[in-house]
């Protein structure tokens, strides 16, 4: 038996097999990251429609441009609360769809939020309009308006981080530095700081 030809053999099966692995190893991986951005671009696009429709609807902006011509803020306001029910079913589509648990959870609170934000800051609109224009519904409607803002910016730190960490959520570094341990109210672990 001669070892030589043995032994050329397996390499040159080991070479000829291997390339081809990680080749595709290499394809799958751009792949991928690939769908990775797509996604990471879908959710922007929902994250971009979210803070305009907070922009459009923020109380104070809307209670200095208050259009006192008759029926004129029932316009607007129709086109609004047909955005913000707009951006309501793509934001439930991020909750019910994304492989995200953590950004499942914040589209939902988003989704609650900016919905609040919008009618609280309607309300404001239409007290003025009746010239009865009052300080509390204001405060109500700018601290819902905020809400759903810092909401919103929490959304979009996730869904960067996500884009970060390659598609997996990162569990790991949750805590801070002295080891703290986060509780995961999902799986009932214990996750590591």
């Amino acid at each position: 038996m001669n070892w030589n030809s043995l032994l050329s053999a397996l390499v040159g099966g080991l070479v000829g097999g291997g390339i081809p692995a990680v080749m595709t190893y290499l394809g799958s991986r751009h792949e991928r990251a690939r769908r990775l951005e797509e996604r990471q671009w879908a959710d922007a696009e929902v994250l971009a429609d979210v803070r305009r429709l907070l922009y459009d609807v923020d109380p104070t902006r809307r209670g200095a441009n208050v259009d006192t011509r008759p029926g004129a803020e029932d316009a607007l306001w129709t086109t609004l609360r047909q955005r913000c029910d707009d951006v309501q079913r793509r934001l439930l589509v991020l909750y019910v769809g994304h492989p995200s648990a953590a950004i499942q959870s914040s589209a939902e609170k988003v989704a609650a939020e900016s919905a609040k934000a919008v009618v609280m800051s309607e309300w404001h609109v239409h007290d003025l309009l009746k010239k009865s224009g009052n300080d509390e519904q204001f405060d109500v409607a700018r601290k819902c308006h905020e809400t759903a803002l810092a909401s919103t910016a929490e959304l979009e730190r996730l869904v960067r981080a996500t884009g970060a960490g390659n598609g997996r959520t990162r569990r790991r570094g949750l805590g801070r530095k002295d080891g703290n341990m986060l509780q995961d109210p999902h799986a009932g672990k214990r996750l590591g700081g």
